[in-house]
């Protein structure tokens, strides 16, 4: 008999079927969302109390990190609980395979309720890997913020009125109370938010004038120390196109000439556009006043930039905290909150003016670390802080297991439950292993001019390999936390290098990873 099968069998028999203890899981998740824009978490800017509720009434991961940092291989990651090479997914274009092994089909099997909400951006749209999904459709599988339209595998396209992260919500909420209440529920809300271009709900649009947010100490990064091509890649504050800093014509101008109306606008309501318009027009004369004045050049250029750049993220961050406000809220109405898993992260952090750019796709700690919240009264102590390092295929497994059934052996992650005593165990592991194939070659460098990498993170140390140039970085994390020092070349490394090239070696061989560019299409099983 198969083991999900036997489970059942088992909780028939002893008559608990119809009263499930099992526990409902309740997944948040956004896109690009920045460590240092979360209150709970060290040297945050702003201040979100719902998020940090599920940090104070449960656990911060401190160390959370991704395989791969960008939007498609991060969701296939957490989905299958493997590496990119092994669930196909290595970069945004590749072709999501639903038949293969996800952890919410398993759930779904075991008696689980299943439903995805949201942002799904991946290349094919789901089947039965979840229950129920209505997913946000258009711009690639982003979406808009504004009037989205939604897909689902029963009702088809629609077109849903009003603002991208509120509209998740009221869904989630609809479903959470249209359940079926006999059986324990996984229901993953998956947010837009805050993803380019960042567009605030109408309520948070005047949120932040005249105030100045701090910036980050290495906004002006002179790449001294690193790789030539580095500095070249094209994600820099500097470049952004004026567009995606919601820099527009004014109502005054697009009332003479509408064919000067920019497409963001074009899919609001009247009404929708009123509000922006109340809230922008007047930033934006400001700003057509400094560039004429002369004085949005060099450095003021920049800082003005990244002015209008993170307070436009805030205000989708504000959005964002309020709604994951409503979630919990309802759960605490419902009488859910005490046997409900909450867990809020991102498909990965996001580099919020850090070296000076506003992107992901790095091994650098910004782009790497993604934020991890987790609340489960009863079997999280309140208020702690775990510092093992554990990364985005963990997910699946710690899913499962909290449901009670067996993690495959083709499974890279671990469950994170034996972390939730507050001690890390010693078998716990000691390093762990980044890859990003979406970059081009020397020849060719490819999107954002980047350059493909892999690399290996402990403790204290990091190690960079970005293959294609053989060429190497190796940063001190203890002594150089902001990653602005290359020590590869420096012999008193020299030691620290060897062994982390040992340990590149032994994680490749660990997960069946080919050298780059090959990559292949069947996978060993392997035991943990």
């Amino acid at each position: 008999m198969k083991k999900n099968h036997l489970f059942l069998f088992c909780l028939l028999i002893s008559g608990s079927l119809f009263a499930d203890e099992r526990p409902n899981i309740l997944f948040l998740f956004s896109d690009d969302h920045a460590l240092r824009t979360i209150g709970a978490y060290e040297g945050s800017i702003n201040q979100t109390p719902n998020l940090d509720r599920i940090a104070k009434e449960g656990a911060i991961f401190d160390r959370s990190f991704n395989v791969n940092s960008i939007c498609c291989p991060s969701r296939a990651a957490i989905l299958t609980g493997k590496h990119s090479h092994a669930n196909g997914i290595t970069g945004n274009g590749s072709a999501w395979d639903g038949e293969q092994w996800v952890y919410s089909r398993e759930l779904g099997k075991a008696g689980y309720q299943t439903g995805l909400i949201g942002k799904w951006h991946l290349k094919g749209n789901p089947t039965d890997e979840f229950q129920h999904w209505e997913i946000l459709s258009g711009k690639s599988g982003q979406g808009s913020y504004y009037n989205p339209e939604f897909l689902s595998g029963s009702k088809g396209a629609s077109k849903v009125e009003g603002y991208s992260t509120n509209i998740i919500t009221d869904k989630a909420l609809d479903w959470l109370k249209n359940r079926d209440t006999k059986k324990p529920f996984l229901l993953c809300a998956n947010f837009k938010v805050p993803h380019i271009h960042r567009i605030p709900s109408p309520t948070k649009m005047g949120e932040y004038d005249g105030v100045e947010i701090a910036e980050p100490t290495t906004l002006f990064d002179d790449f001294s120390s690193r790789q030539p091509f580095v500095k070249d890649t094209w994600m820099g504050l500097k470049g952004m196109k004026e567009g995606v800093l919601n820099i527009a014509p004014s109502k005054a101008e697009l009332e003479k000439n509408a064919q000067l109306t920019p497409k963001f606008l074009k899919e609001m309501t009247a009404a929708q556009r009123n509000i922006w318009h109340d809230a922008y027009d007047p930033r934006n004369r400001e700003y057509r006043r400094l560039k004429k004045a002369g004085l949005l050049e060099g450095q003021a250029g920049f800082r003005y930039t990244y002015q209008r750049f993170i307070k436009d993220y805030l205000r989708c961050i504000d959005g964002l905290d309020e709604n994951v406000g409503r979630l919990l809220d309802y759960l605490d109405e419902a009488g859910l909150s005490k046997n409900t898993l909450v867990v809020y992260s991102s498909d990965q952090g996001f580099l919020t003016g850090e070296h000076g750019w506003a992107e992901k796709r790095w091994m650098y700690e910004e782009s790497f670390r993604s934020p991890l919240l987790m609340r489960w009264p009863g079997k999280i102590k309140a208020e702690s802080r775990i510092s093992a390092l554990v990364q985005n295929i963990d997910l699946a497994p710690t899913f499962l297991n909290a449901a009670g059934l067996p993690v495959p052996d083709e499974v890279h992650g671990r469950a994170l439950q034996p972390l939730f005593a507050g001690e890390i165990p010693t078998d716990w592991r000691k390093d762990i292993l980044y890859t990003y194939y979406d970059g081009g070659t020397p020849a060719a460098r490819g999107s954002y001019n980047m350059p493909r990498h892999m690399g290996v993170r402990d403790e204290r140390y990091k190690l960079i390999h970005y293959y294609d140039y053989d060429a190497w970085e190796l940063y001190d994390l203890k002594k150089d936390a902001r990653e602005l020092s290359n020590r590869y070349k420096d012999p008193a490394y020299q030691e620290v290098s060897k062994r982390l090239k040992l340990r590149l070696d032994a994680l490749k061989d660990q997960y069946d990873l080919p050298d780059p560019p090959e990559l292949k299409k069947k996978k060993k099983k392997r035991k943990h």
